[in-house]
Order: structure tokens, then C-alpha cells, then sequence
């Protein structure tokens, strides 16, 4: 047999309910009692039917027997409460069963004194709790389905908040990424010249303090080269800017192409260039200035320029020749060699070094 009751306006008693009474009530502590004793059954569901939990009732449907329960729907009760005995089974079979057809939801055992025994074996098979009939139902049991229930919303809540917390994580993880790569893209916007690709004057100048810096701290040799395209204004006034940006993404080509990993080639303005050599003796800077210089003008020759000349003037400054005092001096020390180069009337000439007291010397020489 199966019956339910459940706190009704005005209600005077359990009364007997449509099973899918607890659908009717959101609010309601879903109960499922397994009970063949009449007597029991009836005390156990007055002590739930008067029982209140924060206003909610506690619905009770009654069941007799293990086989009984096999048609219900056991996710549909939020307790179950179960005699240690039944007419087919005892309630450690329940307890199998349950573990097998909805393990969340939580089983309370009853029994009598003679009972007892089995009090230890249905806690370690999962039972919530083992309660003995004494007599003080009406309290003890109540008590121990809130325990039961309150219990078992904290569980699926901290499982709830375990599953978001995890998604949380995991979305966080990609916004992560997605902030560093973002980040990694504004950095290199930041240091980058738009048209050519290399650094900018910004970045240079960064970069020429702590090398400085370090030179100066550890005797280290530096170098420094300054470029300049010649015959440039007169390629934009015949042939256009286009036509000059084009030239001047050729030169950041070139100017990437035979620089080493460790040289910090930028746009320094217009169509000047430099390249900031740490590490550097005067030979192996020469050697990537008159690399630069050949091959800017190879790179020239196969462009259509029409009648205009375009020529790159370089200027070396050196730590260990030049003698610069600080890392301006060095700069303008490269710079002055970069306008003896344009000085010369001789194109093999175009790569100038400046000495000591302001002597320049040609890379030819």
C-alpha cells in the first residue's frame, strides 16, 4: 500500500494524497517512509506531519516493502526513511538499493531496541543515521530528516559551487590568456615603428641607457650606426609617398635582414635609421655596415625608380675609438660620421667611422 500526508491550511490529520502531491509542493521536504507495521507508520508520519523546517511541510508517502519502491522514482524524494526490517528484505538491502538507484539522496534507519545491532553495520553501508524507537519520535525523527536533508542541499550547493567555481576557473584561465597575448601585442605596438617593423626612437632609447649602462659597468665595447637615405625627398616630390614608404619599408628589410639577434635596429625618424650594436668591436661593425650597404643596394637596383639616384649613408660611432662620454656622445658621434658619408662624392664611400677629435675615416680607406 501506498499513502501520504502532508500539512495542509487548517488540516487537522494525515490525510491520504495523489503520490504526485509532492510536485505540488516546491516547498515541501519530500519524505519516502518504508514501513509495514501500521502502528509505527502512523507515529512516524504524524511526527513529520506536525514537524515545520524554516515553514516548509514534509510530504510522506508510505511505502511497505523493498519490491514496492522498485516502480517509484527514488530522485523524486530528498529523504528516505526505512525499518530495519520489511516483510522481503531488511534495511541494509535498502541501503544497497539506493546506492545503486540514487546515491545522493540520503537514508535514515529505524528500529527497535532489538534492533540495535544492526545500528553499526547501516552506518558504514551509507545510512545518514540509525534511530532507535523509543517512544520520542516525534522529535528524534523530525530532527534527524532535517539533518538528513539540510545535509544533503550543502552537499549538491558545494557541488554546485565546485562546478562553477571550475567553469570559473577555466574561463578565467582563458581571459588570462587572452589578457597576456593582448598585453604581448601592446608591448611590441608600443616599441614597434608601424611602417617598417622595427623598434621605435622610444623603444631605442630605452634600450641605449641600459646598454649603455652596461658598458659602462663592465668595459664592454659598443657600437652604433646611424643611416640616412640620400636622394629621398626627390623620389617623394617625382614618384610620390607610396613610392617613398615603399622605399623605406625596403630599407627596414634590409637593415632586419643583416642585423644580429642581439642589435636593436629602430627608425629613428623620417628616413633615418640606426642600429645599436652591444657587445661589439669596431671590425664586426663595419662588417654589418658595408653588409647593409651592399645589399640596400642590390635591393635598389631591381626598383623602378625612373631617373631619381637613392644612395643610404652610414655613420659608425664607437665606444672604444670615438670616445664618447655618454650614450648621447656616442649617438652624435655616429651622427656626424653618418653626414661625412653623405659629404662624399664617391659612392664606395659611404660608409664613414669616426675617430677620436673628430677624424673620419671611410670604410674604403
Amino acid at each position: 500500500m501506498s499513502r501520504g500526508s502532508s500539512s495542509t491550511p487548517g488540516g487537522d490529520g494525515p490525510m491520504i494524497q495523489d503520490p504526485n502531491a509532492a510536485n505540488a509542493r516546491p516547498n515541501a521536504i519530500r519524505v519516502l517512509l518504508i514501513e509495514s507495521d501500521d502502528a509505527s507508520a502512523d507515529r512516524l508520519e504524524q511526527s513529520l506531519f506536525e514537524y515545520r523546517y524554516r515553514s516548509a511541510a514534509m510530504h510522506c508517502e508510505r511505502v511497505e516493502s523493498l519490491e514496492s519502491i522498485h516502480a517509484l522514482d527514488m530522485k523524486s524524494f530528498d529523504v528516505v526513511l526505512t525499518a530495519s526490517v520489511l516483510p522481503d528484505a531488511c534495511g541494509l538491502e535498502v541501503l544497497v538499493f539506493m546506492q545503486g538507484t540514487s546515491p545522493d539522496t540520503p537514508v535514515i534507519m529505524t528500529g527497535g531496541e532489538a534492533d540495535a545491532a544492526l545500528a553499526v553495520d547501516a552506518i558504514r553501508g551509507g545510512a545518514a543515521e540509525f534511530i532507535l524507537l523509543t517512544g520520542h519520535e516525534s522529535t528524534t525523527v523530525p530532527l534527524a530528516v532535517e539533518k538528513a536533508f539540510v545535509h544533503r542541499q550543502l552537499r549538491d550547493e558545494n557541488e554546485n559551487l565546485q562546478e562553477d567555481l571550475g567553469r570559473s576557473m577555466a574561463d578565467l584561465a582563458v581571459l588570462n590568456r587572452k589578457l597576456e597575448k593582448t598585453i604581448r601585442q601592446l608591448e611590441v605596438t608600443a616599441r614597434t615603428d608601424e611602417l617598417t617593423g622595427l623598434s621605435n626612437r622610444r623603444w631605442l632609447n630605452l634600450m641605449l641607457e641600459g646598454r649603455w649602462a652596461e658598458a659602462q659597468r663592465h668595459q664592454l665595447s659598443m657600437a652604433f650606426l646611424m643611416l640616412d637615405l640620400d636622394g629621398f625627398k626627390q623620389l617623394n616630390d617625382q614618384l610620390g609617398h607610396q613610392r617613398g614608404d615603399e622605399l623605406l619599408r625596403v630599407v627596414g628589410e634590409v637593415i632586419d635582414a643583416n642585423c644580429r639577434e642581439i642589435d636593436i635596429a629602430a627608425r629613428y625618424g623620417g628616413d633615418e635609421f640606426c642600429i645599436l650594436m652591444p657587445h661589439t668591436d669596431l671590425d664586426a661593425a663595419m662588417h654589418v655596415a658595408r653588409r647593409i650597404s651592399d645589399a640596400f643596394t642590390s635591393r635598389v637596383a631591381g626598383m623602378d625608380l625612373a631617373s631619381v639616384q637613392i644612395g643610404l649613408s652610414i655613420g659608425v660611432g664607437h665606444r672604444d675609438l670615438s670616445g664618447p662620454r655618454t650614450a648621447e656622445d656616442l649617438v652624435r658621434h655616429a651622427d656626424e660620421a653618418m653626414y661625412a658619408a653623405k659629404a662624399s662624392t664617391e659612392l664606395e664611400r659611404r660608409v664613414f667611422v669616426r675617430a677620436r677629435g673628430g677624424a673620419m675615416l671611410s670604410a674604403a680607406a
